[in-house]
């Protein structure tokens, strides 16, 4: 009976576990690593600036206690990611955090994805050699390799076309008691 549980039982076990595992993050290297830390923030309030043990600063913006990069962090994932940038394009000189949010930007459907690892996404400024903001734009940050990594986000910018305007279905009932509310 033993040899048959292992025989047919732990294949499926382990067939079905695998569709519980994680998603995973796509990782590209950006660099040699330095080894920054994963610092959260002691608290979160709005209107107060966050500090790392370290003393730089987090985002201005934040939405609930989690690990963020913090702005020298930032900045240095963007160098790396300049660092494979093709050359001859004239590139911000660096970043600066506004907000940020746990979860990665689909850029594809602009939806926010929940990972288990540092995986965030913040509205990031670029800023040029004197520092003023060129563009505004949504940023994933994720650790791996012991740093902080950037991927931009490009999403469409444009609203989804629809079809057809038709509108929803009047239900004159709605006001009887104990009817579903949708139908």
């Amino acid at each position: 009976m033993n040899r048959l549980a292992i025989t047919f039982v732990f294949p499926i076990v382990v067939a079905l576990g695998g569709c519980a595992a994680p998603q995973s993050w796509p990782v590209n290297d950006y660099g040699p690593p330095s080894r920054e830390p994963i610092y959260v923030p002691a608290e979160v309030k709005p209107g107060r600036l966050e500090y790392a043990p370290d003393r730089s600063t987090f985002a201005p913006i934040l939405t609930e206690r989690y690990a963020y990069p913090t702005q020298p962090e930032a900045n240095a994932a963007y160098r790396r990611l300049l660092a494979f940038a093709p050359p001859g394009r004239s590139q911000p000189a660096s970043v600066w955090l506004f907000g940020c949010k746990p979860g990665a930007l689909d850029e594809q459907t602009v939806r926010v994805t929940r990972y288990r690892g540092p995986v965030v996404h913040c509205a990031t400024d670029f800023l040029d050699q004197d520092g003023r903001r060129v563009r505004r734009e949504a940023v994933n940050f994720y650790h791996y390799a012991d740093v902080w990594n950037m991927k931009p986000v490009y999403p469409p910018r444009t609203a989804a076309p629809w079809r057809n305007r038709e509108r929803s279905p009047k239900d004159l009932w709605w006001w009887v008691p104990g009817r579903a509310r949708y139908e």
